[in-house]
């Protein structure tokens, strides 16, 4: 993929990423935790992908993103550790809230934190792309 290519497609996954992170906002509004939550991991999960195709690495699992952000961004110490930690989270709720239907129903102020933390991951993913010359 040239170059070009990249940057059309890291600028489109961003794109999905702010309309899972508005839609996670709508959706706390709403008070629609469970759906908030997981919008809000899909929003880091668009951004790490794009951080990942940035370096030419692309996997489908879900696990696989996990995995391969935290190995190649945050143990060679490109990123700092605490979004590592985000990404698990944001992983480890989502799959709760939709499909561990004996949890607790999410609360307003979990889901409110959820979308907090994706909003962080996500400057600091833009800016660390940004300064990487992958975003204008």
């Amino acid at each position: 993929m040239d170059i070009a290519d990249k940057r059309t497609l890291i600028q489109h996954r961003f794109s999905t990423a702010r309309d899972e992170l508005d839609a996670a906002q709508v959706l706390i509004d709403a008070g629609k935790y469970r759906k908030a939550i997981s919008s809000a991991y899909y929003a880091v999960f668009h951004i790490a992908s794009a951080v990942l195709l940035w370096h030419d690495h692309e996997r489908v699992k879900h696990s696989g993103v996990e995995s391969e952000f935290n190995l190649l961004l945050v143990k060679s110490g490109r990123i700092e550790a605490e979004y590592g930690r985000i990404y698990m989270k944001a992983r480890r709720e989502r799959e709760r809230s939709d499909y561990d239907i004996l949890a607790a129903p999410p609360t307003a102020p979990e889901a409110q934190a959820s979308l907090n933390d994706a909003q962080r991951f996500a400057e600091r993913m833009e800016r660390y792309l940004r300064e990487a010359g992958a975003l204008p």
